[in-house]
C-alpha cells in the first residue's frame, strides 16, 4: 500500500486581500500626506477668507479662557490678563503683561491659532503680539537713600558730619 503525501498548498502573502477594517500604517500615512498635501496647496488667496469684527475676536477669547478656567486656571489667570485686539483687518494683536504671561501662551498658542481661524473662518489672519515694558521696582537702603539726597543737597553731608550721625 502505498502512503499518498498531502501537500498543502499556501497562497502568496502578496495575494492575500486584506478587510476594510484591516489598519495599515502605510495607508494612515498615505492618507495623512495626501491630505497635507491638499492643504499645501492651497495658496492663501484660495483659502477661507470671511470678514470678522473685533467682537467676533474677543467673544472668542472670553469663551477660550472660560473653558481654560476650569482646565488649567492657572494658564487662565495669566492669560486673563492678556489683551487681543484686532488690527488692519488682518492682524490680530496679543498685549502680554508680562514675560511670564508671553511664555504661558507660547504652550497653548498652536492650539489658539488654529481654533481661532476656524472659529472666524478666516485661514489668512496674521498675529502679533507685544510684551508690555514694566518698571523695575528697585530697593534702596537707607546709605542709598542718602547718597542719592546728597548728590541734590551736598550740605547733607556737612550736616551728617557735624552732628555725628550715622546712618
Amino acid at each position: 500500500m502505498e502512503k499518498k503525501t498531502v501537500k498543502s498548498v499556501q497562497k502568496p502573502l502578496g495575494g492575500v486581500k486584506k478587510s476594510s477594517s484591516f489598519l495599515s500604517i502605510k495607508s494612515s500615512l498615505n492618507s495623512k500626506e495626501e491630505s497635507a498635501d491638499e492643504n499645501a496647496g492651497l495658496d492663501s488667496s484660495e483659502k477661507d477668507k470671511d470678514d470678522f469684527k473685533e467682537q467676533d475676536v474677543k467673544s472668542f477669547w472670553i469663551n477660550y479662557l472660560e473653558n481654560l478656567k476650569g482646565k488649567q486656571p492657572v494658564l487662565y489667570n495669566v492669560l486673563n490678563t492678556t489683551a487681543c485686539k484686532v488690527v488692519n483687518n488682518q492682524v490680530i494683536f496679543f498685549e502680554f503683561p508680562s514675560n511670564s504671561a508671553y511664555d504661558e501662551f507660547e504652550t497653548l498658542r498652536e492650539n489658539i491659532f488654529q481654533n481661532l481661524k476656524k472659529h472666524l473662518n478666516n485661514y489668512s489672519i496674521e498675529f502679533d503680539y507685544k510684551i508690555k515694558e514694566t518698571s523695575k521696582t528697585i530697593l534702596l537702603t537707607s546709605k542709598d537713600k542718602f547718597e542719592k539726597m546728597v548728590k541734590i543737597n551736598p550740605l547733607l553731608e556737612k550736616l551728617r558730619n557735624d552732628f555725628r550721625l550715622e546712618i
